[in-house]
């Protein structure tokens, strides 16, 4: 397979496993450091699927025996009618072959680049709210942390936002002393980072995603990210500045989905908004009909 192949080329016995399960690869889609996305269909039931493949040498040693058990364990557990599902694993060909739904409607970012506006407030809550069900399922139901919430890894499928991957996503709960597991793995997407992670202390991973949940927001409804990112002292600078947010804004917004935007950035982990507390706020109760 070569950097510039449309499609998928397969060794004979990682096709006859295909032909097997009844896989057929149709086009590529995208392509990352660590693999790329095809476009397939299970030509028994005609569903289209995305075969995400992960070249296990350009993996690393570290990714392979610390987050991709994670990403695997979470790809197994998490069940929701937000989150992409995964129907089928396949390790070959040195490889990991990873069949999942298929989002018709690409992500936010690309919605967003190819709107070039800023999502009306109505859709930003309708999908909103749609992944915040979904990572408040992992953090509550399993206690799972997803460590990289941004736009890029909210699909689209019939209109519906869909959470995905999750290659740094881990268990962060410890159930002997019924605490947080705090974490010193500092990974996710810059401009998503809370304050903690900006300056690489310790952190609370449930915590360190809701902040994550709220940059999404305000991307979504400003079409910008709320703090500059390109050096971490001036970041964390804006963080601190309880008055800087407000001149971020692109527009007048509601004043309770101003409260809500602002209790994503509260820069103390343990009063910051939870994502079942997110769940309750009149801005999502009130949009969310």
């Amino acid at each position: 397979m070569t950097e510039d192949d449309k499609t998928l080329t397969l060794d004979p016995k990682t096709a006859a496993v295909f032909k097997r399960k009844n896989y057929v690869v149709e086009k590529k889609l995208n392509e990352g450091a660590f693999g790329q996305v095809f476009k397939g269909r299970n030509v028994e039931t005609g569903e289209l699927v995305a075969i995400k493949v992960m070249f296990i040498d350009k993996l690393g040693e570290k990714y392979n025996k610390r987050f991709w058990p994670r990403e695997l364990a979470a790809l197994k557990e998490i069940r929701h009618e937000y989150v992409i599902a995964v129907y089928d694993i396949i390790r070959a060909d040195n490889k990991y072959f990873i069949f999942l739904e298929f989002a018709n409607g690409g992500d936010i970012t690309g919605w967003l680049k190819r709107s070039g506006v800023p999502l009306a407030e109505s859709l930003a809550c309708y999908w909103f709210t749609q992944v915040s069900k979904a990572l408040q399922y992992m953090h509550d139901e399993h206690k799972m942390a997803h460590r990289d919430i941004k736009i890029d890894n909210v699909l689209l499928h019939n209109n519906k936002a869909k959470l995905t991957d999750f290659g740094f996503a881990r268990n962060a709960y410890d159930e002997e002393s019924r605490t947080v597991a705090m974490s010193a793995t500092f990974c996710g997407t810059q401009p998503y980072y809370s304050p903690q992670l900006v300056q690489r202390r310790k952190y609370n991973p449930f915590a360190a995603d809701c902040w994550a949940m709220g940059v999404m927001l305000f991307a979504m409804l400003n079409n910008k990210f709320p703090f500059h990112f390109e050096n971490d002292k001036a970041m964390l600078a804006e963080q601190l500045n309880p008055n800087f947010l407000p001149t971020r804004y692109v527009k007048k917004f509601p004043a309770d989905l101003r409260e809500l935007q602002e209790m994503f950035f509260v820069i103390e982990e343990k009063s910051r908004i939870t994502m079942a507390q997110v769940l309750e706020h009149p801005w999502i109760l009130r949009k969310g009909k």
